[in-house]
């Protein structure tokens, strides 16, 4: 089974869903008027503009209930049972619309009946915006997949035990700090500064700082030349190093570091 990709998980496709599949219906319907549906929506006392505004909310309220449920067990989701998700969400509409419309029409017909033909015009409308976001939400995860580093461009960071703790771009870290039996990598991860502690000593990631480019500016930091502003004195005389990144604090640079990392400026 492939993996789905993580941008199908997020709160924001589900809102797309939720917002997205009710209003393309509603237009789509009242543009075409497609397999009679003029006639099927010509329900109870209510004109066709009403009904077709009350079922779009009936599609609007199954999708948030079953996006809502997809959120809750995103996580055991992979590409097959999306598929199938997305199949058991328009029957769930249909159920719904069905019926709304055999309470409206008040007649003694079977309600499996009108399920049959419920089925017969919004299974065929919905099916277009499905397609439509299911493969904007791919390009845009295939897209995301290309800019992504290659494995050469990550750093792997392991504790003391040699257990994996975190894998990030190299490009992505700010700087690498001491803190006691600790060190605390600052990194971005889109546009947000965050950090993560690891148990390892500074002399012990010397070599896997040097290979991605990471230089040592201070006993307690290491710091990545690339995200390096500029270099500047404060009044007490001190060289600081001030990174491109809002927010994140200047960094402290020694005399004895300062030549090696002013030449990779």
């Amino acid at each position: 089974m492939s993996e789905l990709p993580s941008n199908f998980r997020r709160a924001a496709s589900q809102a797309i869903h939720i917002v997205a599949l009710p209003l393309s219906f509603f237009a789509f319907v009242l543009i075409y008027r497609p397999f009679n549906v003029a006639e099927a929506m010509t329900l109870g006392r209510f004109s066709f503009g009403v009904n077709l505004t009350l079922i779009s909310c009936v599609i609007f309220g199954s999708m948030a209930i079953m996006r809502g449920l997809f959120y809750l067990v995103r996580r055991r989701i992979d590409s097959l049972t999306y598929f199938f998700w997305c199949i058991g969400e328009m029957v769930v509409a249909v159920f719904f619309v069905a019926l709304y419309a055999w309470l409206m029409e008040r007649t003694v017909e079977p309600y499996f009946l009108v399920v049959s033909r419920a089925c017969g015009w919004v299974f065929p409308v919905l099916i277009f915006p499905y397609v439509i976001i299911t493969l904007s939400l791919f390009l845009a995860a295939q897209t995301r997949y290309r800019n992504q580093p290659s494995e050469e461009q990550r750093i792997r960071f392991y504790d003391e035990r040699h257990t994996l703790k975190l894998v990030v771009a190299a490009q992505s870290v700010l700087f690498i700090e001491a803190e006691e039996n600790y060190i605390n990598i600052y990194y971005t991860d889109e546009d947000r500064v965050r950090n993560y502690l690891v148990r390892r000593s500074m002399k012990s990631i010397e070599e896997i700082c040097a290979t991605h480019g990471l230089l040592r500016c201070h006993r307690s930091f290491y710091v990545n030349p690339s995200r390096v502003k500029v270099l500047r004195k404060d009044r007490e005389g001190a060289i600081m190093a001030e990174l491109d990144t809002p927010q994140t604090p200047e960094i402290p640079v020694t005399k004895r570091y300062y030549d090696a990392l002013s030449a990779a400026l």
